[in-house]
């Protein structure tokens, strides 16, 4: 039986305009403005339990199995192309005798919507959804499919993220083919995503010594006082220590006199008069001291020192200022370095101080090296002896 121009037209019509949605849909993402990163590939399994949803598939089949293999390159935090072979098989029902078989070859993009909430520019992890269009062989059928997903990756490797997808797929059927059911197939999936890609590196941040004295090399996250223990080691190939303390005089503020790298090479004394900066070196969003594996915090000694010194002088009064580093709202970074300078203060009253000997103010990132900057070394304490009947300065103290 023959069938019409008119009836051939009408039975592609339908599969030709959602594969023409779909890649209107394609062209817009990748026409949207995404951050410059490097090509990544990556790789995606899905194996999944599978559900006829429609008849006459879900009267002649029972549930199966489904899985996909899917090849990408990931071409920004939010978006990446991927290709996919996927294989569906679905056992006989009562009644009949052949198993429901169906090969995909498909294109598609996966979207990553809440990327930007993600810790690091991953492309594995966090909430993903995708979209495939393409062929489907299913006996001697050649059709048009399509199948969408949603699904969400946990982290369990920095080269792998595992989690549950589910998905909705379409094989369109054609209105007039001889001895064939019109319906298109519809089916659900309900399995697991394994993600697979390049091992994420933390970015390093390099800040150039020459430019500002303070400034020096460090790697996002990790804390400052060990890079400046490693950079203040003498060694006479690299740079000079007039004082012998320890901490090389380009990033020693007082090349005169012995202090730790903590302080910058000061001497741990703020009855002295002049502001004492110390490496406190919160982490990043916390209020909390540094702590490490054991009894011992590895601020312990210095502000032990600086609480000795205060105790020492009757007379001396120091304010503790805190700061933040750049990243944040200013009143959400005044908030965080005003509880900054209580956890220091808490610390001092442990020792032994009063309240009133080691007042506290919060002056936010306004005393950063640079307002743009995320520096963790700015992340910090400054200590400001107080004449009598002084208050907390409400201004950055001078270097």
């Amino acid at each position: 039986m023959k069938t019409s121009a008119a009836e051939n037209l009408k039975r592609i019509r339908r599969p030709a305009l959602t594969i023409a949605t779909g890649l209107a849909l394609f062209l817009a993402v990748l026409s949207t403005e995404r951050p410059a990163v490097a090509q990544e590939f990556t790789f995606h399994a899905e194996p999944a339990a599978a559900f006829w949803m429609d008849s006459p598939q879900s009267d002649r089949f029972t549930p199966g199995f489904y899985i996909a293999l899917r090849p990408g390159i990931a071409l920004g935090r939010y978006v990446a192309l991927q290709w996919s072979y996927a294989m569906l098989v679905t056992p006989a029902g009562e009644g009949f005798n052949d198993t429901g078989l169906a090969h995909f070859l498909s294109t598609g993009v996966r979207l990553f919507p809440l990327a930007e909430l993600q810790p690091e520019p991953d492309p594995l992890g966090g909430l993903f959804m995708d979209l495939n269009l393409g062929y489907v062989w299913t006996g001697e059928l050649d059709r048009f499919g399509f199948d969408a997903g949603i699904g969400y990756g946990f982290q369990v490797a920095s080269w792998m993220s595992l989690g549950p997808v589910l998905r909705y797929g379409q094989i369109f059927q054609g209105d007039n083919l001889v001895n064939q059911d019109p319906n298109d197939a519809q089916f659900l999936t309900a399995g697991l995503d394994f993600s697979f890609g390049p091992p994420y590196e933390k970015e390093e941040v390099v800040v150039c010594p020459e430019c500002v004295p303070e400034r020096i090399e460090v790697i996002k996250e990790v804390q400052v006082i060990k890079e400046v223990q490693v950079q203040a080691e003498p060694d006479a190939n690299v740079c000079s220590d007039l004082d012998q303390d320890g901490v090389c005089d380009k990033i020693d503020r007082c090349p005169g006199q012995s202090g730790p790298a903590e302080s910058w090479g000061c001497p741990i004394d703020p009855c002295s008069g002049k502001p004492l900066v110390v490496l406190v070196q919160f982490k990043f969003d916390s209020a909390e001291l540094p702590a490490e594996t054991g009894q011992k915090k590895p601020m312990d000694p210095v502000l032990d020192a600086v609480a000795a010194a205060i105790a020492q002088d009757s007379a001396c009064r120091v304010c503790i200022m805190g700061n933040t580093s750049a990243e944040g709202t200013d009143d959400y970074n005044d908030n965080l370095s005003r509880e900054r300078a209580a956890s220091v203060q808490s610390y001092m009253t442990e020792q032994g101080l009063a309240k009133s000997q080691v007042p506290t103010t919060g002056f936010g990132s306004r005393c950063s090296a640079d307002q743009n900057s995320a520096l963790p070394a700015d992340r910090k304490v400054v200590f400001r002896r107080l004449e009598e009947g002084e208050v907390c300065p409400t201004e950055c103290p001078a270097p």
